[in-house]
């Protein structure tokens, strides 16, 4: 399923599966040649099998309104958060994905066929956390934040 635009009536998964897609297609897989053809490299939920990292994770987070669009009107502004988390084999790796990530993400909003398109608008880049699981040898992350404003309705 490809996703073009977010619609109100659908705007958590559009808005995730079209991070997703834009991640997949525009970050570059540094094992892409020996990943098999069932694997994944940018996922919409934790993985729960056995994976062969670096993957990318998106997944919703701090969804709300921001405000209603008026009295006697059903359309608000939202606010939409992805926890974009980058798991790599090692920090080096860790950190270059994560740059790519936020590069793409902070110069693709007002292209004619991405984040405007898509109704997403304000990018912002909420924080960032590195998270280091068994030591040394352990798999190396970042929980980064980031967030746009959705709206429900149509401006006339």
């Amino acid at each position: 399923m490809t996703v073009t635009e977010v619609n109100a009536a659908t705007c958590v998964s559009d808005f995730i599966i079209f991070l997703r897609d834009r991640l997949d297609a525009n970050i570059t897989d540094p094992i892409s040649s020996s990943r098999g053809t069932n694997e994944d490299f940018v996922l919409t939920a934790y993985p729960k099998m056995n994976v062969r990292y670096p993957i990318i994770t998106v997944i919703d987070r701090d969804i709300h309104q921001i405000q209603k669009m008026g009295m006697q009107n059903e359309d608000s502004l939202l606010n939409l958060g992805a926890e974009i988390r980058i798991w790599a084999r090692n920090v080096k790796e860790r950190d270059e994905l994560m740059q790519q990530v936020f590069t793409y993400l902070r110069t693709n909003q007002f292209s004619t066929d991405d984040f405007r398109s898509a109704n997403l608008h304000d990018f912002k880049f909420e924080s960032s956390v590195n998270v280091t699981e068994l030591g040394e040898e352990g798999i190396k992350s970042k929980v980064m934040n980031y967030s746009w404003i959705f709206e429900t309705g149509t401006i006339v």
